[in-house]
C-alpha cells in the first residue's frame, strides 16, 4: 500500500505541528468492479455476481435492524451497535435513551493476518 506524508496540527496547540504517514488509496471499487473481478476467479457470469452483491447490501441494513449478528465467513462478522444514557432507575430506561448507532464490523482472523503481510511504500 501507498502513503504520503502530511502535517498535522496539534488541536491542542496550533503552534505546534508533526508529520504523519497516511494511506493514499487507490480510487474506489464498486459492486460492478468486485462482480467483475470475483467472475473471474469462478463459474459465475458477472450478472449474477453483481446481483449476489446488490441483495446483500440491500437486505444487510434489515438483519442488523432485526438485531441479528451477520457472519460473512473469513471476511468478518456485521452488527449493530449503539450508546445509551444512563439513569438511576432501570424502570426510566426506555428506547428514547438509546443514542449514536452505529455499525460495527470485527474481521476474521483469516482477515486479520492476510493484512499482517501488507507491504508499505511511500509515494
Amino acid at each position: 500500500m501507498k502513503y504520503r506524508i502530511v502535517k498535522r496540527m496539534n488541536p491542542l496547540n496550533n503552534e505546534e505541528s508533526k508529520f504523519y504517514a497516511a494511506p493514499q488509496y487507490m480510487e474506489e471499487l464498486t459492486v460492478r468492479d468486485l462482480a467483475k473481478d470475483i467472475s473471474d476467479a469462478c463459474t459465475l457470469n458477472v450478472t449474477d455476481v453483481e446481483a449476489v452483491l446488490t441483495s446483500l447490501v440491500r437486505k444487510l441494513p434489515m438483519y442488523l435492524k432485526n438485531g441479528f449478528k451477520v457472519q460473512l465467513g473469513t471476511f468478518g462478522r456485521v452488527k449493530l451497535s449503539f450508546s445509551s444514557k444512563g439513569s438511576e432507575d432501570a424502570d426510566n430506561v426506555d428506547a428514547s435513551y438509546i443514542t449514536n448507532k452505529r455499525i460495527l464490523f470485527t474481521p476474521s482472523s483469516e482477515l486479520k493476518n492476510e493484512i499482517e503481510t501488507t507491504s508499505f511504500s511511500k509515494i
